[in-house]
């Protein structure tokens, strides 16, 4: 009888971390789905922006989207930034290291996202932008 009782326990306990662990993987496949999806946007809204895509989680396992533009199209990094500040997202006050000339940050699902514009200078074309969504190694497998 104590037998069964603590493999009813066991099972309990087991269910309530599968379900626990598969919350925490849902809301990184949220945060991560919404990263992509403002990224999606933004290529869509500013145009027109030739740029190379790098897949998804292919560098990393931390859910990052990566768009590069050749030197000669693509807006100027403040216009990036303006649009982004406009989406919602929150410029850090800091300077950021070099070619990065932008941090932002945005909270979704209870995870940060952050975005880095990487650029000569503010009023120069934007050479890259990386956004990540650091909670999302989950998100990589959903890819």
């Amino acid at each position: 009888m104590l037998a069964a009782f603590a493999l009813v326990v066991v099972g309990l306990v087991g269910f309530g971390g599968w379900a626990w662990a598969g919350r925490v993987h849902a809301d990184d496949l949220a945060a991560y789905t919404s990263l992509a999806h403002q990224v999606e946007e933004l290529d869509r809204t500013m145009t027109p922006l030739g740029h190379g895509e790098v897949p998804p989680c292919r560098e990393a396992t931390d859910g990052s989207v990566t768009r590069t533009y050749p030197p000669s199209t693509g807006p100027q990094a403040a216009e990036l930034v303006g649009f982004l500040l406009q989406k919602g997202w929150r410029q850090s006050s800091g300077a950021a290291p070099a070619p990065v000339v932008a941090h932002l940050s945005r909270d979704v699902a209870g995870h940060e996202l952050t975005i880095d514009v990487s650029a000569a200078s503010m009023n120069q074309l934007v050479e890259a932008l990386t956004a990540r969504s650091p909670a999302s190694a989950f998100g990589c497998l959903g890819r």
